[in-house]
């Protein structure tokens, strides 16, 4: 009978203990948070449970206790990530939003300008071509009449 108390709540204890070291890793990586929060969660219920049953049938409590703390550690470090990233996101966008929009109308501005400028030129230049073949067009068209009349 004392050796079934001694592994009261003992197989919780393990999985809440697998659970809450895998969420620790998992909740050092930003990209990985939400699993441990999930394992972090899961390993701090299955070592509740786990110590609850140890505490009613006097069986032993450090390897429910270790998974306890490794589940609560990884739980927080994955919801510390979890208010960085979430205030961060939030902040970010709202930053580079205005940063976007106020950066996407200089350089607009400034192509357009450009492009203004450009085509200005182009236009310029056109004229002074259509004004030349014009003349030079003009010119044979009156040389030709000229040695028609002749």
């Amino acid at each position: 009978m004392n050796e079934q108390n001694k592994t009261a709540g003992q197989g919780l204890g393990i999985a809440g203990l697998v659970l809450g070291i895998l969420a620790i890793p998992l909740g050092i990586i930003p990209c990985t948070f939400f699993v441990a929060l999930v394992f972090g969660v899961t390993g701090i219920i299955l070592s509740s449970v786990g110590l609850s049953q140890a505490s009613r049938r006097n069986g032993a409590k450090g390897l429910l206790i270790a998974a306890l703390v490794c589940s609560i550690l990884g739980t927080t470090i994955a919801s510390l990530w979890t208010l960085a990233l979430g205030k961060r996101s939030m902040i970010f966008r709202n930053v580079m939003k205005e940063e976007f929009k106020e950066e996407f109308g200089k350089e607009f501005e400034k192509a357009f300008k450009s492009f203004g400028d450009d085509m200005e030129e182009v236009l310029d230049d056109l004229e002074k071509d259509l004004e030349k073949d014009y003349d030079e067009a003009l010119e044979d068209t009156l040389i030709k009449i000229e040695e028609e009349v002749e």
